[in-house]
């Protein structure tokens, strides 16, 4: 719920921040000029480009070293991937996805990455620590920690902890929710 209120609280200032815009370029086209329009219209949209590419937003963590290892360093198994429910909210939900390879009931883990999708209004995820530990057989527990950044007009104002604990059963083409 908070998360709602945090998305329209966010869109509502943007709008805002809109209107502030269209009469401020207006006042400056009547009293500076076009040209000092151009720039004020250019300085304001440099500041929404973002430097960071939309691919950068998604963390594949790497599990190989986490696994055994093998009697043979060239493992040959069929790929697999699981994915695990971490928690879902009123907007937003956090996925895990696990890849890993299996051979003759050995498994070997791959990647792993942390999602969250949803409407994500003024929040951003950072996932920063993937682990997983054998149980037994093909159970493992998992340790996912991240942070959320809570931001007003692209200003963070604020970084909130998250962390998933749980366990997730690794099975062939099964999506465990």
């Amino acid at each position: 719920m908070l998360e709602l209120i945090w998305g329209i609280l966010n869109f509502a200032l943007l709008i805002y921040f809109i209107i502030i815009c269209f009469k401020a370029v207006k006042v400056i086209r009547e009293n500076l000029g076009g040209i000092a329009t151009l720039v004020l219209v250019l300085g304001l949209l440099s500041f929404k480009v973002n430097s960071k590419d939309e691919n950068d937003r998604i963390k594949t963590f790497d599990l190989q070293n986490v696994s055994p290892k093998m009697e043979s360093e060239k493992f040959e198994g069929n790929e697999h991937l699981n994915e695990k429910k971490l928690e879902q909210n009123l907007l937003t939900d956090f996925h895990m996805s696990i890849k890993y390879s299996e051979n003759n009931n050995e498994i070997k883990l791959l990647t792993a990455y942390v999602n969250r999708t949803g409407i994500e209004m003024g929040t951003e995820w950072k996932p920063s620590t993937v682990f997983l530990n054998k149980v037994h057989n093909n159970l493992y527990e998992y340790h996912v920690s991240g942070s959320i950044d809570w931001r007003i007009l692209g200003i963070r104002l604020y970084t909130q902890s998250k962390e998933f604990d749980g366990k997730i059963e690794l099975k062939k083409n099964i999506n465990n929710q």
